[in-house]
């Protein structure tokens, strides 16, 4: 597994700037090059906010549990069960995410997880209305931290044709 269970000291500032792309040694400096302490502690503000809104419960959630969280959710992606549950299950119990995190506290964090406040989302049909609205702030920031990428010398542009049969209002 590519969890590092101590991290090497590295002179990299995460907080206010993205550090260099050649100073990233793991998937962990990548994965914070885009998702920025500041995109986490909005996710935790919206979803303790979505979970008060939907059943008036003081969810509690802070950044260490988010990130915490957001490993299992990856962990899980890698190693898929047909069920949920089955991760805590005897039997079948997978240790690293059963021993992060209850499977409760898992269940109950997922239906509440939010990014965005939907009380400030503009109806369909009105003007200014944004198709993206719920992930926008996640979008550009994400945008941006790629931008301060430099170009290497060479590239390769790939195009790979994914069959879809729903529908999606946005195209490139």
């Amino acid at each position: 597994m590519w969890i590092k269970t101590e991290p090497e000291p590295r002179n990299i500032t995460w907080k206010g700037s993205m550090p260099h792309y050649d100073k990233v040694q793991t998937p962990l400096d990548l994965f914070r090059m885009f998702i920025t302490e500041d995109i986490l502690s909005n996710i935790v503000d919206q979803t303790n906010l979505n979970a008060m809104r939907k059943k008036n419960l003081a969810l509690k959630l802070s950044l260490e549990e988010l990130r915490r969280f957001l490993g299992v959710q990856m962990l899980m992606s890698i190693l898929k069960l047909p069920a949920i549950r089955m991760y805590w299950e005897n039997g079948i119990r997978y240790s690293p995410v059963a021993d992060t995190m209850s499977r409760d506290r898992f269940i109950s964090l997922r239906s509440f997880f939010h990014i965005c406040d939907d009380t400030l989302m503009i109806p369909k049909g009105e003007v200014g209305h944004d198709k993206l609205f719920k992930i926008r702030r996640l979008y550009d920031t994400f945008r941006e931290n790629l931008k301060k990428i430099d170009p290497e010398e060479i590239q390769s542009t790939d195009e790979q044709m994914i069959p879809f049969k729903g529908r999606i209002g946005f195209r490139q």
